[in-house]
């Protein structure tokens, strides 16, 4: 199956983000088009914005109409309503759609500028390996390490929205708040019933401005349905509980769990007018029985060449250097000329890819000092791209 083929049978298109406020996606050059099928939500993801984004304030909503009622003496009942209709109809959700922007048009010439790119899985701002629970202070330490390097690019991955396990924390606007940068978007690749979702992100600094912004889906490659996701949960949590009952029991015989990927991709514009489209992606390790790579990161890759101007790609990609998948990985990119401009860090499987319009210098990861907790259960990586020197 050619790339081209791949694309168009597991790649979506999410034209819908999520924002912050103060740091929105403004007019100017769109992202390249695509011959990519357009993002459907299923019944769960659907279920799940419902219960996010209408139920959950609606109820936040009545409780406060209610005890206002109770206050000024209209009475509990049609004061809750109120509150509710009004949470229901006002609530912003923070996600937008992207404008019809003017086509991408260059002429190829680029300024001299260096940019300083960072790539962070940030666990959901929870801290360290098999850390759970956000909290204000782990948050400031997420914050203060990407603060502290001074990037202006941060590709970002396992960005929290309402999920359980980091306190229903919105990730991107917990690190807005905190480090105000000048531009902040998040498009979701895991979404749950009850209205969590997780995803892939880039934050600019420094008057950089986002000016389009799209999420990549992949779906899962055992399937997206219902039916498969609800055994796939069952089975999982059968695996996590058994053991305390010294039991491997399954009600479903092990289904694989439930893993679609993809990335953040976003058109910057850059304080010397240099447009760089810029790709932060989140893919699997390998899974016995499917091909991630061909079903996740080459319909992204295959994206690539619609866009001839500069581009720089940054992922998790759940692959460890010196392995196979490590270099079939770096052949997929370096066949599109794009190459790992993160090289000479140490070992990760966080890496930043850059097309041959930059030069890349210092790249290093980012660990923390001796005694102190880590922000994340990755490490971030920094490298400094030199645009126009090429």
């Amino acid at each position: 199956m050619s790339a081209e083929e791949n694309t168009a049978s597991s790649l979506t298109v999410d034209r819908a983000f999520h924002s912050v406020a103060g740091a929105a996606v403004g007019p100017g050059l769109a992202l390249p088009r695509l011959h990519a099928r357009i993002h459907a939500p299923g019944f769960v993801d659907a279920t799940g914005a419902v219960i996010r984004d209408r139920l959950v304030p609606g109820v936040i909503g009545a409780a406060a109409g209610a005890a206002i009622g109770r206050v000024i003496g209209v009475g509990t009942r049609p004061a809750a309503v109120a509150g509710l209709v009004s949470a229901i109809a006002y609530t912003p959700t923070g996600d937008v759609r992207g404008a019809h922007l003017r086509p991408t048009d260059i002429d190829g010439a680029v300024a001299g500028e260096t940019l300083r790119v960072m790539e962070y899985n940030v666990h959901g701002g929870m801290g360290g390996p098999k850390a759970f629970v956000a909290t204000p202070k782990t948050l400031d330490h997420l914050a203060e390490v990407i603060g502290s390097a001074r990037p202006d690019i941060v590709l970002l991955q396992e960005l929290d929205h309402f999920a359980l396990r980091s306190t229903f924390t919105d990730t991107l606007a917990q690190l807005a708040r905190r480090l105000r940068p000048t531009g902040a978007v998040m498009t979701p690749i895991t979404e749950k019933i009850y209205g969590r979702r997780e995803g892939t992100g880039v934050m600019t600094f420094g008057d950089i401005a986002i000016t389009d912004a799209r999420g990549l889906r992949i779906g899962d490659a055992f399937g997206d349905h219902t039916g498969r996701r609800f055994r796939s949960i069952a089975d999982t949590w059968a695996g996590v509980v058994g053991p305390r009952w010294n039991t491997t029991w399954t009600p479903f015989g092990g289904t694989p769990e439930y893993q679609p990927r993809g990335a953040t991709d976003v058109m910057v514009r850059t304080p010397k007018g240099n447009h760089i489209r810029v790709i932060s992606g989140h893919f699997s390790s390998p899974r016995s029985g499917v091909d991630e790579q061909t079903h996740q990161l080459v319909p992204v890759v295959a994206t690539i060449p619609t866009w001839a101007g500069p581009t720089i790609l940054g992922a998790d990609f759940n692959v460890r250097d010196g392995s196979a998948e490590f270099d079939r990985e770096h052949q997929l990119f370096a066949d599109i000329t794009l190459a790992e401009a993160t090289r000479g860090a140490p070992a990760n499987s966080d890496r930043v890819y850059a097309s041959g319009h930059f030069r890349a210098r210092d790249p290093h990861k980012i660990t923390p000092p001796h005694g102190e907790a880590p922000a994340s259960d990755h490490a971030p990586v920094i490298v400094d791209l030199e645009l126009g020197t090429a």
